[in-house]
């Protein structure tokens, strides 16, 4: 199998044009130092739109050139891009993982799982969590920008695989605020997580959850009683009325 070709080679065939610079896109090409020096302009160019797909980016995102400018003005061949320096090294990663790790997988089932750059970034430059990404701007911004953060990222990705926006990234995000002692930014997430899951019933025993813990009683039953008329199965919010009701049967 020639190396890469689990990176999708999804540009089927790309006949080459003349241009002031001379054929485009040239029939060879310099400084390839991790794909092979004898390497088809089909196989590249594929491996490159690969990159393109897998991270929602564009040409100039590793290589020199104005965005917009004609591809035949790109300075494909320089290396004074970091992202394209970076490149080589995830094209090796890639490579060791699919032609050494997975290689060792006993008894491995037809056909071959492999892993390509969208494998991990599935449209996004930097692969992150939802929850980690909303985790560092709360860090770094507080929790409005955070809340809007999430809405930017629902609009822009909803409905794709680079974001996890079901209920649970935001109710364990939730959590782990409310375990650090930041009770407001639990509550601010949870009031999210019920706008964008308005049935749910875990989303109101976790903010019950928060507003005992900030030691509002009232709010906290409120919350409980309402995640048990959203789901009965919400065991914990009815152990949690009970105790709070001192001992009273919750509401069916």
């Amino acid at each position: 199998m020639r190396r890469f070709l689990g990176l999708a080679v999804l540009l089927a065939a790309s006949p080459s044009v003349l241009t002031a610079q001379g054929r485009f896109p040239p029939d060879s090409f310099t400084n390839l130092k991790v794909l092979p020096k004898t390497v088809s302009r089909q196989e590249l160019l594929g491996t490159m739109r690969g990159f393109a797909l897998g991270l929602g980016v564009r040409c100039t995102y590793c290589h020199v050139g104005r965005e917009g400018a004609p591809l035949d003005s790109v300075n494909f061949a320089s290396d004074d891009k970091r992202p394209k320096r970076v490149a080589r090294v995830m094209l090796e990663m890639v490579d060791h993982i699919n032609g050494e790790h997975l290689a060792m997988v006993p008894d491995r089932p037809e056909p071959h799982v492999v892993v390509r750059c969208e494998t991990c970034h599935r449209g996004v430059a930097r692969p992150r969590l939802l929850s980690d990404e909303l985790a560092l701007y709360l860090a770094d911004s507080g929790l409005a920008a955070t809340l809007q953060r999430y809405r930017d990222l629902r609009q822009r990705y909803y409905g794709g695989e680079a974001y996890d926006f079901r209920e649970l990234p935001l109710v364990v995000l939730a959590e782990n605020e409310a375990r650090a002692g930041r009770p407001d930014n639990a509550v601010g997430l949870l009031q999210l997580s019920a706008e964008f899951n308005p049935t749910s019933g875990l989303t109101p025993a976790t903010l019950g959850d928060v507003w005992l813990q900030k030691g509002d009683t009232m709010r906290a039953l409120a919350s409980y009683r309402e995640a048990l008329a959203k789901d009965s199965t919400q065991g914990l919010a009815r152990l949690r009325i009970r105790q709070l009701t001192g001992g009273g049967a919750p509401p069916r």
